[in-house]
């Protein structure tokens, strides 16, 4: 943690400032110590250069799980592609040369995926997860003077309001207990002729129906280890199945969805089943391991934004399973 973070970071019970006591350090970066909150006199610990202000245990352990092991997979400078930069612009409504010297607020993080984007395109990046995911996302980007990570909850954010130029929370919105309360819990965040995008998964039937929640009862009781092993072990003899089911004329593809493996169409699709597999690996864990998923429709996206005064707001599907939007902030 860079002392100068302390400028936007704050209590999340209180908002009050916060003192640093450092007990280690790299350089300027403090690697281990705590926050004070001379308000409340809450304290947070610093562990591997990261403020805690959550217990370790909580509803994401999956997804630490999850990103501390795959995060690479949709890491664009390790994967030689730019499908998280594409999707990045796309959903965020902004250009490459928009973020230079800007201060950016990444909700749920995860593994670091777009926030190497935010970086690359010059933001001062605040970058937040429940989960454990941020000690991935450091060690991807170690070092980085702009990058300012946090552990917390996007429900108690540890940050001021109207303090962001852009606020984006990418991938997580379903994944919390309620994602109206959380698209609540960001508005108030983005500074006035900012911007706020995010995206959750859509209320269509190709979403709600799918095979998934079917098999999550049984999924979750299953630790995050056992569920990962079982995928492993099935995945290349499902991903082979999908693959013959694939070929079968006009209805193929709607076949596929029968078999209980995740396969995003278009992703890698001309790939070797061998370069497919980790992905299909990857996304077949998310599919069945969270504690929460709520698929919301997009006309209920669309009223998020316009009931937290945002103009100029955009909201779009993407082949009926997400649903993204974007508005700003009026000055």
């Amino acid at each position: 943690m860079y002392p100068h973070a302390l400028d936007v970071w704050r209590c999340p019970s209180c908002r009050g400032a916060l003192a640093l006591h450092a007990e280690t350090r790299d350089g300027e970066d403090v690697l281990t110590g705590w926050l004070d909150c001379a308000a409340c006199s809450a304290r947070y610990p610093i562990a591997n250069g990261i403020p805690r202000f959550v217990p370790p245990e909580n509803y994401s352990t999956n997804f630490g799980f999850q990103w501390n092991r795959f995060a690479e997979l949709q890491v664009d400078s390790v994967q030689h592609n730019t499908t998280s930069r594409d999707r990045f612009f796309l959903q965020a409504g902004i250009g490459p040369g928009d973020l230079k010297d800007k201060r950016v607020l990444e909700a749920g993080c995860g593994g670091g995926r777009f926030s190497e984007i935010a970086l690359e395109s010059g933001a001062e990046l605040f970058a937040v997860d429940l989960s454990n995911a941020v000690d991935k996302n450091r060690s991807l980007h170690r070092g980085h003077p702009r990058l300012h990570l946090a552990q917390a909850s996007i429900l108690s954010l540890p940050v001021p309001p109207e303090a962001f130029d852009l606020v984006f929370c990418f991938g997580v919105l379903q994944h919390t207990p309620s994602p109206s309360a959380s698209f609540r819990a960001l508005a108030p965040l983005v500074r006035r002729g900012g911007r706020l995008a995010v995206d959750v998964y859509a209320a269509h039937p190709k979403q709600v129906l799918h095979l998934k929640y079917a098999l999550r009862p049984f999924t979750r009781s299953l630790s995050d280890e056992q569920l990962l092993a079982a995928i492993e072990r099935w995945a290349p003899s499902l991903l082979a199945f999908a693959e013959r089911l694939r070929r079968v004329p006009r209805i193929g593809r709607a076949l596929t969805r029968i078999v209980p493996l995740k396969i995003h169409d278009g992703i890698m699709d001309h790939e070797p089943a061998a370069e497919r597999l980790p992905l299909a690996v990857l996304e077949t864990f998310d599919a069945l391991s969270p504690a929460y998923d709520r698929p919301r429709p997009r006309w209920l996206v669309q009223r998020w934004f316009e009931r937290a005064g945002f103009v100029g707001v955009e909201t779009r599907s993407i082949r009926n399973g997400l649903n993204y939007g974007s508005g700003v902030k009026p000055s």
